[in-house]
């Protein structure tokens, strides 16, 4: 399926290529750096499902003058079922894959507040105006989360998929009035960074991006960012408030962990691999988190 898509999408491009190399770690989509005969860098990206298509290219036309995102060189939206293919430009820099200093978590909080500064009429995809949910956020996270019991249960034993609902209802008692609708990321991480010199040059991977939010993509920077080193989260605070306000994120942090480890493992069970380490560290996080219950 993998070399199907590639090819056929490399044949709708036109692309005469001197050189492709797959990007490793790319769950849900196909991703290639590709080197044209002439030199030119692009990257050619095909997500498994043409949804996440649509959301990648209306994120990145919506940020295309304000945020460091990749250029849209063409878009492949076919009549079928098939999901598509962008391509795009290549942005200088390297995804972080060492611990976030200080500064540069300075710099991811003032780059978070300026994607949040994007407002939406409403929550989900920008097709979801109609949904019952568009204009109530809580619900609309709730709903994603009734949606996924079909596949948790596959995989998740009974008494622990009880105390998680359990622990759910209680930390959806006393939830802030939402921060949105705005633009979310929805994978706000280090690894959808790039950077050079020390310096933040672009942000990646808008496949999950939709209406939401403000306080949900703190949700990962709490846990590749600050779980790791705590003196980055005060300079990400004051990276983000000298754009916006910071919402009130300490909350709903704890509901925004569970709901991902869950949405996680219901993301495994629709893929059919629960051997992957992804669904074993989701797993643990929904042990952790109902420890003692």
């Amino acid at each position: 399926m993998t070399h199907d898509a590639v090819r056929d999408a490399i044949a709708h491009f036109s692309l005469e290529i001197a050189d492709i190399q797959p990007v490793p770690d790319s769950l849900s989509s196909i991703v290639r750096l590709i080197e044209l005969v002439f030199g030119e860098q692009l990257v050619l990206k095909i997500p498994y499902v043409k949804r996440k298509l649509f959301r990648e290219l209306s994120a990145l036309h919506a940020f295309h003058d304000d945020l460091p995102v990749p250029d849209v060189i063409d878009a492949w939206v076919p009549d079928d079922d098939r999901p598509g293919a962008l391509l795009l430009s290549r942005l200088p820099g390297a995804n972080i894959v060492e611990p976030v200093t200080v500064d540069l978590a300075r710099q991811m909080g003032g780059l978070l507040g300026k994607l949040h500064t994007h407002r939406l009429d409403h929550y989900g995809d920008l097709e979801d105006a109609g949904n019952p949910h568009a204009h109530d956020w809580w619900a609309m996270v709730h709903a994603v989360l009734d949606r996924w019991k079909p596949h948790c249960i596959q995989a998740v034993p009974p008494d622990l998929y009880a105390r998680s609902l359990a622990l759910y209802r209680d930390l959806a008692a006393d939830l802030p009035a939402p921060d949105g609708p705005c633009w979310a990321h929805n994978d706000y991480r280090p690894g959808n960074i790039l950077v050079e010199d020390g310096q933040i040059t672009g942000l990646i991977d808008f496949e999950s991006a939709r209406g939401g939010s403000a306080d949900r993509d703190f949700t990962k920077v709490s846990h590749y960012v600050w779980k790791p080193d705590p003196a980055t989260k005060p300079a990400f605070l004051a990276g983000y408030a000298g754009i916006r306000p910071v919402p009130d994120f300490e909350r709903t942090l704890t509901l925004y962990q569970l709901h991902n480890a869950l949405g996680g493992v219901a993301w495994c069970v629709r893929r059919t691999d629960t051997s992957d380490p992804f669904f074993h560290e989701n797993m643990a996080v929904i042990q952790r988190m109902t420890a003692g219950m």
